[in-house]
């Protein structure tokens, strides 16, 4: 009888085994995606006329913290800063023989790219020109679809025993 259940117990381990390898072979580990934190600001810099203007200087302000971020466009006007914290921002657009451009209100969301064209005018460096921040309900720059709860929504949602958000 010793014999046997020794037999039985080493079939039972085999067959363990084989279900485990099919199981790792059938379902491969899927990769982990981190969590963002940041969110960023795109744009590109023209004259009044759609010309671009390349070496332009600009500069966000987070209107909260006071933190700015400084960047030139390249040579087709485009401009990004990356890794803002979520909130609101003013830009601030300033390039030799042009008016400065300052556009207030932005609002950055984590992971979400937001764009911000600016169209600067000729003019005398002393002019300063002001747009209000208008909000774009469609993201053109990147093509992931996303939603945020928040804490009253976190806390209501329906889970199985345990609370691992």
């Amino acid at each position: 009888m010793p014999k046997r259940v020794t037999r039985v117990r080493r079939a039972t381990v085999i067959l363990s085994w084989l279900a485990i390898a099919m199981f790792l072979t059938v379902h491969p580990a899927r990769p982990a995606s981190g969590q963002v934190l940041y969110g960023s600001m795109v744009g590109t810099v023209t004259d009044q006329i759609g010309a671009i203007v390349p070496e332009a200087a600009v500069t966000v302000t987070n209107t909260s913290t006071g933190l700015s971020r400084q960047t030139t466009t390249n040579d087709v006007g485009y401009y990004s800063i990356s890794n803002l914290l979520e909130g609101s921002y003013d830009l601030s657009v300033s390039v030799s023989g042009f008016k400065p451009y300052v556009q207030k209100g932005i609002s950055v969301s984590i992971n979400v790219v937001t764009r911000v064209d600016a169209a600067i005018q000729v003019g005398a460096v002393s002019e300063e020109v002001s747009v209000a921040a208008v909000t774009t309900l469609l993201q053109t720059t990147k093509s992931d679809v996303s939603v945020s709860f928040d804490t009253p929504a976190m806390e209501n949602l329906p889970l199985s025993g345990y609370r691992n958000y």
